[in-house]
């Protein structure tokens, strides 16, 4: 038997008492940070290989609704979720460093059956064999998720134990422009665990992919139960329009068709009559509905003093 069968043997052995797979704690929501991080990922089969895809390897609740009828028990190391220009770091404990093993980029399907594509070296993650850490190129990370496993020059692969990774890179749909505040500064820049990208959670009451825009709605400015249409529009802004039901009326809803509502006798004081009318007692000088003719005496009075007064002062200033 020569060293290198004996080696995965003793993986395979080693691997046999952790076969019930461990439950990747992680948070569920993250937030965008401005500047890259590092991931160090520890190539082992002794403490980070989980089982159960959508619950041991994401640790969802079990409230979590999520389809998993399609849910295959895939050992693999942790699944991991990083942000587009974080760093990502390999590095293999001492038992592994003996075989000739490289990290390979693959396709989900090869991923699932640890099919390596002996064809393909340009698919080689390092020039040379893992040992110690390695930084992983960062054409490796594009936007999207990618399959990495573990593959050997010869010999039988530590894949199928566990020793491959799905790493998934995320931009952030957060910023109008790259000198702009995240999310207007009205929001948080997040993802879920099974989000394609980060996107904004608005503060009410704004709304809208940027959080520019400002929901009036949200102040519940329509009374007597009035409905209320947002008009959309800039955080500095605000517009709204409610449909109110009889007998309310008025941009709030919060007065009463055909009762007596402030300046609606113009020129004199309001009573209500009945539930739905009211009366208008003019001034003297007015008459109408709502008081807003003028007598035909007081307008002559009214032409009468300005044209003295204007001969007045004609005759002061001749």
């Amino acid at each position: 038997m020569t060293d290198k069968s004996i080696v995965i043997l003793s993986l395979m052995v080693f691997h046999s008492s952790f076969i019930n797979g461990k439950t990747c704690r992680r948070k569920l929501v993250e937030e965008w940070h401005p500047q890259p991080s590092s991931h160090v990922v520890n190539w082992t089969l002794t403490a980070n290989i989980c089982l159960d895809f959508y619950r041991d390897c994401w640790f969802l609740g079990v409230n979590t609704k999520i389809d998993t009828s399609g849910n295959q028990v895939v050992p693999q190391i942790c699944p991991l979720q990083i942000q587009l220009g974080d760093i990502l770091v390999i590095s293999s404990e001492p038992s592994l460093q003996f075989p000739e093993i490289n990290l390979m980029n693959v396709s989900e399907t090869s991923f699932i059956g640890c099919v390596q594509n002996t064809t393909t070296e340009d698919q080689l993650l390092f020039g040379c064999r893992l040992k110690g850490m390695h930084t992983v190129n960062s054409k490796w990370l594009s936007v999207g998720t990618h399959y990495f496993i573990t593959v050997m020059a010869s010999g039988p692969s530590p894949c199928s134990l566990g020793l491959r990774l799905n790493v998934t890179v995320k931009q952030q749909f957060c910023q109008e422009s790259l000198s702009s505040e995240f999310c207007s500064g009205h929001g948080k820049c997040l993802s879920e665990a099974w989000s394609k990208t980060y996107s904004c959670h608005c503060q009410p009451p704004f709304s809208g992919k940027y959080c520019q825009e400002l929901d009036a709605c949200s102040f519940k400015p329509c009374k007597n139960d009035g409905s209320c249409i947002n008009k959309r529009g800039n955080w500095d802004e605000q517009g709204y329009e409610c449909v109110c039901h009889p007998p309310f009326t008025g941009k709030n809803c919060s007065e009463i068709i055909g009762q007596c509502q402030p300046h609606v006798c113009f020129h004199g004081n309001c009573s209500n009559i009945t539930s739905n009318s009211f009366i208008c007692e003019c001034d003297e000088q007015f008459s109408g509905k709502k008081c807003i003719y003028i007598h035909t005496y007081t307008q002559i009075t009214l032409i009468l003093s300005m044209y003295f007064k204007l001969n007045v002062k004609y005759f002061l200033y001749f």
